[in-house]
Parts: structure tokens; sequence; C-alpha cells
């Protein structure tokens, strides 16, 4: 059923537009032109209209409280150019009016705005005048202004910002969006309050405004640090994190205040307590802020519009952080799905599989036997193993706890990888028997204990036995010159704790450290265990892009993600085994770092460096269980396993007083990332650190 929109209820003259008519334009492409329908295109994911075919559709117009579908048509190109309704239809309940500038379009006070539209590959902005006729069967609009517009945005979603742009105001939506008028700087600020500098938007430039770039010295401008203040007080629900919305009633009511407040004046500090109880006039639970406490805020909303950001760049469904902020408080948010499926959305609540994160328990586990003075970090491997594996009677156990053993990692045993490597066992393993093959295909497998210590010796005895050399006597490295990073190294950790304790790795890991810390959601699943249960996040992986197509071929996966949130604890137990949260996790990493755990004699061993310089593209110290990382001046531990990346951090910005200065943190995503590529073709493997933490840290931190 056709719905005619009312009306203006008065004549408008006709008025002409100088310069080149784009009206007329669109009339002389419609007549020599191949025909095309009407349709709609998208920027930034918000649908916009297309003219075509001497009909432009608005897929959303706001009037008078209701939302309309409107094809408008051309009926008149020359002198005065007028478009009439040839369509209109209501599509729902439209919210309040400073959610409008939303829409693609817009219908009020005689006047029909059309935000943006692409004809041809370029972009325009509209303004109409309504025409009334008594002859007339539905509503026509005449042509008023029309630019040439570069669609942009802002870093973070600040809703209901004026800005001006050649001859054209309008006010950002609530993504932060806006369009320049091509040639025309763009000065933003809200009614009569300036905020910073006038900016030219690069019409080929696709990266959004930085809100601090409007302002002369950035971040560290004192009238950036000011319009912090302001943003924050005048939040319609006075919560940042979710966006920021000024709304035409808050800056109508505060409009002389606004007047007279300077964001570059020195009288600032007594100006802002006025505009505040202005503002809690209109809004009792509009909040003041010091500077501190408003740059705080901001940071909040820049980290949580980072997040979705970098979602929607990785293609990651979910994300969820856990941080300590320089002010000293513990912030909890996520972003995004937990399951693809149901669109449930993330939440802090969520649990993960953290992956090789695990290593940190263990590894804090082995120190406390060593503080308790049941093992010394120099014992050696054949103590535990008597003539397992090679060189056991050289290798300690501080090698198996900083990575330069040289054991086999049993997460190598892939096809072919007795090629790879250069061993010849004496018993080949079949295809379905390889590790690698079983925890692609097989998630419910479970092994034995003892079975992935194996594997390692296996490797190792046989490239001994078959293949070393005078000039290569060992299959990796010498035990303790060089840093390899191996799974096995942490089994056997694991089964050394429990020779020694007489009690299940599972048991120890439960009773000193997570009920004593409270990690109330960190679970440490047993043989068996392959499902998770309660509120947990999907973990997903795309097998193609992964491991290649042969590997998702092999199995019959999609070229497309899976759901693997299923995986048995025994592929890697203590090396890579558990599930907790991102706020399980900061308080883990509060206690390895503060020395809650162990004596400050052991703590200082735990913390002794072993130098491995490049490491995954990165510099990095390996101690006994953490990894530091030198480049984000941070200790800590990264997990990837099978749908899930995880990693726990320590942030220091003082390396002579890390836990006086040290912030921690954790973020968990739902993803196995999609493998990338450099510039040069190079085969790049991403990381948790690299694709979320590290811009997060810059944001609060700087380069």
């Amino acid at each position: 059923m056709t719905i005619h929109l009312p009306t203006a209820g008065r004549w408008l003259r006709s008025q002409h537009f100088n310069g080149k008519s784009l009206i007329l334009a669109m009339s002389l492409i419609w007549t020599s032109s191949v025909a095309y329908s009407a349709n709609a295109g998208s920027i930034d994911g918000r649908e916009i209209p297309i003219y075509a075919n001497g009909k432009i559709v608005l897929p959303v117009m706001a009037f008078e409280g209701s939302l309309y579908r409107v094809e408008l048509s051309l009926i008149s190109s020359s002198g005065a150019e007028i478009l009439q309704v040839s369509d209109s239809r209501r599509i729902g309940e439209a919210a309040a009016p400073d959610s409008y500038h939303d829409h693609a379009a817009r219908f009020a006070g005689n006047t029909l705005t059309i935000p943006v539209f692409e004809m041809e590959g370029e972009h325009y902005a509209v303004e109409m005048d309504a025409l009334f006729s008594l002859t007339a069967s539905a509503p026509m609009f005449q042509l008023r202004n029309i630019w040439p517009v570069t669609p942009a945005k802002l870093s973070v979603p600040i809703a209901g910002l004026d800005y001006v742009s050649g001859t054209k105001r309008a006010v950002t939506d609530s993504q932060g969006r806006f369009y320049a008028v091509d040639g025309s700087a763009v000065a933003f600020g809200i009614g009569a309050l300036e905020l910073g500098n006038p900016i030219t938007k690069d019409p080929a430039s696709a990266t959004a405004t930085a809100y601090a770039s409007l302002f002369t010295l950035g971040e560290k401008d004192p009238a950036y640090e000011r319009s912090l203040q302001v943003l924050g007080l005048l939040d319609a629900d006075s919560n940042s994190v979710n966006g920021i919305q000024i709304t035409s009633s808050m800056k109508q009511a505060l409009a002389a205040p606004l007047a007279g407040t300077s964001l570059t004046s020195a009288s600032f500090s007594s100006q802002y307590p006025a505009l505040a109880a202005s503002a809690k006039n209109v809004n009792a639970g509009a909040i003041s802020y010091s500077v501190d406490a408003a740059e705080i805020n901001f940071q909040k909303l820049e980290i949580q519009s980072y997040m979705i950001s970098r979602l929607h760049e990785k293609s990651i469904p979910g994300v969820s952080l856990s941080i300590e902020l320089p002010d000293g408080q513990i912030w909890h948010t996520a972003a995004g799905v937990a399951d693809t499926s149901t669109g449930e959305a993330m939440t802090p609540a969520h649990q993960f599989r953290i992956g090789s994160a695990t290593k940190s328990f263990t590894g804090m586990l082995i120190m406390q036997l060593v503080d308790e003075g049941k093992l010394r970090l120099d014992q050696k491997l054949d103590e535990f193993f008597p003539g397992k594996f090679p060189n056991g009677n050289v290798t300690t156990v501080k090698m198996l706890l900083n990575h330069t053993a040289g054991i086999f990692s049993f997460t190598d045993e892939f096809p072919d990888f007795e090629w790879y490597f250069g061993v010849t066992m004496d018993a080949e393993p079949k295809m379905t028997d390889l590790w690698f093959v079983r925890y692609i295909g097989m998630p419910g497998f479970v092994y034995a204990p003892g079975e992935l210590a194996n594997i390692g010796a296996a490797v190792n005895s046989s490239f001994a036995k078959n293949n070393a050399t005078e000039g290569r006597p060992y299959l990796i490295n010498k035990p303790g010159e060089q840093w390899n990073y191996s799974n096995t190294h942490y089994v056997l950790l694991q089964e050394i704790a429990e020779m020694l304790t007489q009690n299940s790795w599972e048991h120890e890991i439960r009773t000193r450290f997570v009920q004593p810390l409270g990690l109330t959601d960190t679970i440490v699943p047993s043989p068996g265990q392959l499902k998770l249960e309660g509120t947990y996040a999907r973990g997903y992986i795309n097998w193609a892009d992964n491991q290649g197509e042969f590997v998702a071929d092999l199995f019959g996966f999609p070229y497309t993600d899976v759901e693997r949130s299923n995986t048995d604890p025994s592929y890697t137990m203590g090396s890579g085994a558990m599930i907790s949260t991102a706020a399980d996790l900061v308080k883990w990493a509060n206690a390895v770092m503060e020395g809650q755990l162990l004596s400050p004699a052991t703590q200082a061993l735990m913390r002794e460096p072993f130098q491995v310089g490049n490491a995954f593209g990165e510099g990095i110290n390996m101690l006994q269980g953490v990894v530091q990382d030198l480049g984000i001046q941070a200790f800590g531990h990264r997990g990837q396993i099978v749908g899930y990346d995880a990693s726990w951090q320590y942030h220091y910005r003082n390396a002579n007083d890390v836990i006086g200065t040290g912030t921690a943190m954790a973020v968990l995503l739902n993803r196995t990332l999609l493998t990338e590529f450099d510039a040069e073709g190079n085969f790049i493997i991403s990381n948790v650190n690299e694709v979320m933490l590290e811009g997060i840290l810059e944001i609060l931190y700087g380069e």
C-alpha cells in the first residue's frame, strides 16, 4: 500500500542554483545513458541512495516520528528542477529527533535533507524545499543546495557535534560520520563552542579522523583535554563507552553557557562549573570530570572503538578485555559476538580457552616447588626420566622452563615432520597417529599420561641414533645455548611436578592458584573433558586459511570458519589446556608479577632472563614460565589454541620500577587469526598482541 506524505502548506518560489545544476546533470545522464535500476549502495556499512534512471530511492527517511522508504522521480529538469514522490512506504517508528541524522534522509521544517548519495561513483549532499500544489497527487521537492562531498568519520563515535564545511551545516551521526564539502575545510563545534581547528579531509583517504587531530598539539593540547571534560559532561547517558551523544535539547538549553566557554582561555576552570550546573538542569545524571578523569573516560571510548574496528578489519567474531587503567581502576569490557550462529553478544563473563598462557601456571607451580625446597632449577632431566632423552644428563629443569632444552615439540608432529626435522623413526607412525592430524580431525581423542612426552623423546632419540653427526650432534640445539619453543618442555614440567607432589597437575593448579586467588571463572580440565560448559565463547577457525586448502580438503572442511570450541585437554595439558576469563587473567598477572606467589629470592630466580633476541618477529627475553616483550614493555604470556587467541600481560613504564609503574591486562579473541602476507608476499603469523593489545597500549601510553 502506498502512503503519500503530507507536504508544506505554502507555495515556495522557484530558486535557481548557482553553478552547474546537479539535477540537470542527472537528467542528462538519464536520457543519454543505458538504463539501470535505482538501488542503494553503502558507506562504512551504511545503506545510502544511488541516483539512477531518473529516480533516487531513499532507503530510510525520517518524518514526524515515522520512518519511510521513499522513491523520488525527476519530473522537471529545466529551470526549476523538481522531484516528486513516486512511491513511499512506512517502515517503522523513528526514535527521538536527535537520531534522525543517523538516517539517509530527513524531512523536517519543509526541508528534505539527503546527507549523502552516490552518482557515478561520486558523492553528493542535497537540500530540497517542499512544494505545495493543489493539483499534484504527491509531494514535490525543488533543489535548494547541492554539494559534492567526501564521506568521512571520526575515529570514535561522537554524535551531535555541529560542523560546517563550505556552506553546508550538519551534525555528526551516532558513528561520528560527517560529510566534508570537496575543497572546503571542516570546522567542528558544540553550538557556539569551537572544537579545535578546521581540518581538510583528503578525498582519497579512507582513514578515520582522530579527534585529537583537531587540536594543534594533539593529545598534549590543553584545549583537547578541556574538550574531553565538556564531551563527558554533555553525553546523554553519561556512559562514553557506548559512544557520546550530545542532544539538540542539551545544546539549545546550554546555548548561553556554551557561548561563554572557551577551550583556549585560562578562565576555562571557572567557566566549566557554570556549564556543568546548566547541564545538570537538563540531565540530572550529567557528570563533571576533572582533566585526568575525562581523559580516562575518553580513552575507554577510544579503546572500545578500536576493538570494534579491529574485529571488522581482522574478521574476528569477538573480544574480551580486562585492563588496569592508569588511574588504578580495573576495567572489564567486551565487543562483538560470542556465538556467530545466534548473535549472542560477547561479555566479560565469557570463558575462553587460553592455550599456551597455561604455561605460566605450570611455570609458577615449578617455582613454588623450588621455593618449598622440593626442587632445584639445576636438577637434570635424567633424575626424573632416566635414559629417556639424549643429553638428559646435562639438560636442566631451568632449560625446560626457558625453552632452551632443545626437545622436539609434539605439536610439530605433522605430515612429513620426519623429513623436515631430519629424523628416521624406528616405527614410522601412520597419518592418523600423528598429533597434528588428530588435533585437526579428532578433537575428542584422549592422550594417555606420558604419551605427549614420548613423542618428544622418540624424535630426539631417533635423531641421536640415526642422523646425528659430529657437525650436528643435536636435533635442535645444544641444551641451554639457544631458545626453541617446545610444548613438550612444559608437559615434562607437569610430569615432574606430579612426581614430586604425588598429585595430579590439575589438582595442584587448582589448590595452589585457582582457589586461593579467587579465579572463580578459571577451569583446569582433565583428560576427557573436551566440552566447554556454561558461559563460554565459541571458538572459530578457517582451516583452509590457517593450514592450507589441502588440509581442509583432507578432512572435508569448508573454506570458511567452523566452530571448534571442543578440544580434549590431553592434547596440550600443562602446556595449553586451561580455560579462563580476561578478568581472572588480570588477577593472575598481578599475582605473578607483584610477588604474591613466591618468596623474594625465588621471585628473583623466576625473573632471571634468557636473552632470546628476536622471536616471532619480536624482541623478547624468556624468564621461567613468563615472557618479557621488550617492544611493548610487558611481562606475560600469549596463548594460541584452535579457535582462540589469548594474552595476559603486565605492562611497565619504567624498567627500573616495574611493579611501581606496572599495570595488568588480558585480552581474549574467539578466533584463530587469519593468515596474512606482507608487501613482499612473506607469510605472517598474527597474534593477539599485534592485532589488539599493542593498539590499546598506544591509546593509553602513546607509542
